[in-house]
């Protein structure tokens, strides 16, 4: 990192200093467009920091070492053999949502989870959208980060697809604010400035059962605090539902039966939005 008194290598210092109960080694992630050579280097280098970091480890904290290698196999697999051969307690995976495609992703993360100790957990990077679970899920991923809500709070977004896997019929006039997954509502727009009702019907988060939609579409055009931490209180309590919902499936050996369910729902949304822009 640089300072006033020029450049210093005093990142993993500071990590000793906080003391954190799980800490990550660094990694150089590359977009899926790079070049083969600056892949190979990405992965040099990230192991190279790995191998910094155990050499300096001097705290209790739980060290996951980092694994990269862009859209390549080749190199996905090399990263996940070395650093499966260091004394860490798990594994990040970065490097996805980066112009990789969600079709080739599965094909990624099995060349690296193949390669991994089953003991140990596997934490990913970039993947956040519900399907982006299923399949990471599906592919030996143990766990996630928030990033994908905070984004959403931030664009002004709710969460509102449906964690029973059913389609539910959307009117037309409510496309135009919704993304174009449909598993999100835009509570900025016009539509939802007179809506009275709450973000998610059933819902029982404390967003839900004291506001509605107007209200909060009513902070975020004057950009009110309350605004980001309702929407952030929502979005979470959702998304922590879906993941129960995931270990409920997983207990009774039912979780690639609700992974298609799940998939065949959103295909309908899709289509349906699809057969209503042409309308």
């Amino acid at each position: 990192m640089w300072t006033f008194l020029g450049e210093t290598s005093g990142v993993y210092e500071n990590d000793f200093f906080m003391k954190p109960d799980i800490w990550v080694s660094l990694a150089d992630e590359v977009s899926a467009s790079v070049t083969e050579k600056r892949n190979k280097a990405s992965v040099d280098r990230t192991i190279r920091w790995l191998d910094d970091c155990i050499s300096l480890k001097t705290t209790d904290g739980a060290l996951f070492g980092s694994i990269v290698g862009g859209c390549s196999i080749e190199e996905r697999q090399r990263c996940a053999q070395e650093v499966a051969q260091r004394n860490v307690s798990g594994y990040y995976i970065g490097g996805f949502g980066l112009g990789d495609s969600i079709d080739e992703r599965s094909t990624l993360l099995h060349a690296v989870t193949d390669c991994l100790p089953k003991e140990k957990p596997r934490q990913v990077c970039g993947l956040g959208l519900p399907e982006e679970v299923l399949q990471g899920i599906a592919a030996g991923i143990d766990l996630f980060d928030s990033m994908y809500i905070y984004h959403l709070t931030l664009g002004g977004f709710a969460l509102i697809f449906p964690l029973d896997g059913q389609c539910k019929h959307v009117p037309d006039s409510q496309l135009s604010a919704m993304a174009s997954d449909h598993t999100k509502i835009n509570l900025k727009a016009t539509i939802y400035r007179k809506d009275a009702s709450p973000i998610a019907d059933g819902c029982n988060c404390y967003t839900c059962q004291n506001h509605t939609k107007a209200y909060i579409n009513h902070l975020l055009n004057v950009h009110e605090m309350l605004a980001q931490i309702l929407l952030e209180i929502h979005n979470t309590h959702h998304y922590l539902a879906f993941f129960r919902l995931i270990r409920e499936a997983i207990t009774e050996g039912k979780f690639e039966q609700l992974r298609q369910k799940f998939i065949e729902s959103r295909r309908d949304h899709l289509l349906a939005a699809s057969l209503s822009s042409l309308s």
